[in-house]
C-alpha cells in the first residue's frame, strides 16, 4: 500500500500563481525541517500546503542542508472556502489539555482558533505570555495540519478576555454567526439542532462558533452576558467532558452535520 508523502507548509503565496512543472524552494523552518530532520531526499515527494487551503505534491530536485529544491508534479488546487467556518474559542486550560484541544480540534476540521482568557482560567496569559503564547498555539495548530494532511492553516487569533470576546460573539451574530456555547448543566442537546445545522450552508450560515470553557467550568455571570450577545448554550452530551476533549469532541459533530464528513 503506497504511503501519504510527509506534508510540508508553504507560508507565503508562492502556491497562488505556481503551475505544474515550476520549481520551489522549501526553506526557513520547514526547510530546515524536512532537510535535517525528517530527511527528505533527492527523488521523494513531499505534499505542500498553504493557509488558504492550496495543496500540491512536489519531488525533491536536490537537497541542501537547510532547505529543499522542489519541482511541482500538478496545478496547486484552488484555495478552500468552506462554509459555514468552525470557529473554536478555547479557554486557556492547565496541564497542556488547552494545546492538546487545539491540536485535535484543527485534525477535525476547525478553521480559527481563539484563545480566551476566561474568569476561571488557571492559566493566564499576560505581557509576554500573550505572544508567546499565541506562538506556540500557532505551531501546535501547525503541526497538526501536517499531520492530518488537511487543507488550509487555521488562524490563531489573539487572545481575548471576557468582554471583548462578549462583543465578538456579539458582533459575529449579528452578522448571521451561529454561537454556540457548551455547558453541561443545559438541556438542550447539541444534536437537538441537527436539522438546522444540516442545513446550515442553505441557510445562509457562514459561520459556526462554539465556546469552550475551562476546567472550573463558565461563570454564570459570563454565560449570562453571551447568551445576552446572542449564544446559545447547548449540552454536548452526558458526560462531562476534559476541556481538552469537549472542544474537539464538538467540533466533530459538527463536522458531521454540516455534511464535511461522508
Amino acid at each position: 500500500m503506497p504511503t501519504t508523502p510527509p506534508g510540508f507548509l508553504i507560508l507565503d503565496d508562492a502556491l497562488a500563481a505556481a503551475r505544474e512543472g515550476d520549481a520551489l524552494v522549501l526553506d526557513g523552518e520547514e526547510g530546515r525541517h524536512a532537510a535535517k530532520v525528517a530527511r527528505i531526499g533527492v527523488g521523494e515527494q513531499v505534499l505542500l500546503t498553504d493557509h488558504p487551503g492550496r495543496q500540491v505534491l512536489a519531488e525533491v530536485t536536490a537537497a541542501r542542508k537547510e532547505a529543499l529544491q522542489l519541482r511541482l508534479l500538478a496545478d496547486p488546487s484552488a484555495a478552500v472556502q468552506r462554509l459555514p467556518r468552525l470557529t473554536l474559542v478555547q479557554a486557556l486550560a492547565t496541564g497542556g489539555r488547552d494545546e492538546q484541544a487545539v491540536e485535535s480540534a484543527t485534525e477535525l476540521g476547525a478553521d480559527r482558533v481563539v484563545p480566551w482568557i476566561a474568569k476561571r482560567s488557571v492559566s493566564v496569559w499576560r505581557g509576554d505570555k500573550l505572544a508567546k503564547g499565541r506562538a506556540k498555539w500557532e505551531a501546535t495548530v501547525r503541526a497538526a495540519v501536517k499531520q492530518c494532511r488537511r487543507p488550509g492553516i487555521p488562524e490563531v487569533s489573539a487572545a481575548v478576555t471576557t468582554p471583548a470576546l462578549v462583543e465578538d460573539l456579539r458582533a459575529r451574530a449579528a452578522d448571521g454567526a451561529l454561537v454556540l456555547v457548551l455547558h453541561e448543566q443545559e438541556s438542550v442537546g447539541l444534536m437537538s439542532l441537527a436539522p438546522e445545522l444540516r442545513s446550515a450552508s442553505e441557510s445562509g450560515i457562514e459561520e459556526i462558533v462554539l465556546v469552550v470553557g475551562p476546567e472550573g467550568g463558565i461563570d454564570p455571570a459570563e454565560l449570562d452576558t453571551m447568551r445576552e450577545a446572542g449564544a446559545r448554550s447547548v449540552l454536548l452530551g452526558p458526560e462531562v467532558l476534559r476541556s481538552s476533549t469537549a472542544g474537539p469532541a464538538a467540533i466533530a459533530v459538527l463536522s458531521a452535520l454540516i455534511g464535511r464528513w461522508g
